[in-house]
């Protein structure tokens, strides 16, 4: 009788301990893709860290009241080896090598042509103005407006993801596109509707 009970016992135990890891598994499966993203951003060695203090997303629209601006922000490519981008004449582009907007580290690039619908009217952004970023996983990450410098087109030193955060506007300027001119924002706030 006594090898009988413990035997229902251990069997009992082994069940009990597959019940409560298959709760496990179930319930990290259940977690969103973009709230694991959040978690995770690379850090300074170029490998993954977690902290669940960290806040990012990819963005998907920026406004900038002072100067009207109201885009779409779409996902774009920089090729190093052709200088090519991803780019047209109705949105920006966040450009996929720069880190997403973050409250860690890091520059987020968001390009555009250097015209009227897009960003033809970021040569008049004064001191303190202000930029919002919406992104995919629901936070606005809001800017201030710091400095202006412009570099030649080859110049790849914007694509860091050491130092703190902030947000970089590219875009072409001077006779026949020579430069690109680089609007740098430091972050102020991040916050969740």
């Amino acid at each position: 009788m006594k090898k009988v009970r413990g035997g229902f016992w251990l069997y009992a135990r082994i069940v009990a301990i597959n019940i409560v890891v298959a709760g496990m598994f179930f319930t990290v499966s259940q977690t969103p893709p973009s709230a694991k993203l959040n978690q995770y951003l690379p850090n300074n060695f170029g490998y993954l860290q977690t902290t669940k203090y960290i806040k990012s997303g990819i963005p998907n629209r920026i406004v900038i009241n002072s100067i009207g601006m109201d885009l779409a922000v779409g996902m774009g490519t920089f090729d190093p080896n052709t200088g090519n981008w991803t780019i047209d004449d109705t949105k920006a582009y966040f450009a996929d090598i720069s880190v997403p907007a973050n409250n860690h580290n890091g520059t987020t690039l968001i390009y555009g042509h250097n015209q009227g619908p897009v960003f033809g009217a970021v040569n008049t952004i004064q001191p303190n103005t202000k930029a919002v970023i919406y992104t995919d996983t629901g936070y606005h990450f809001h800017y201030i407006y710091q400095s202006m410098r412009q570099v030649l087109p080859n110049d790849v030193s914007i694509f860091q993801v050491n130092g703190k955060p902030s947000l970089v506007l590219l875009t072409c300027s001077g006779g026949w596109d020579t430069y690109r001119s680089l609007y740098n924002f430091k972050l102020e706030s991040v916050n969740r509707i």
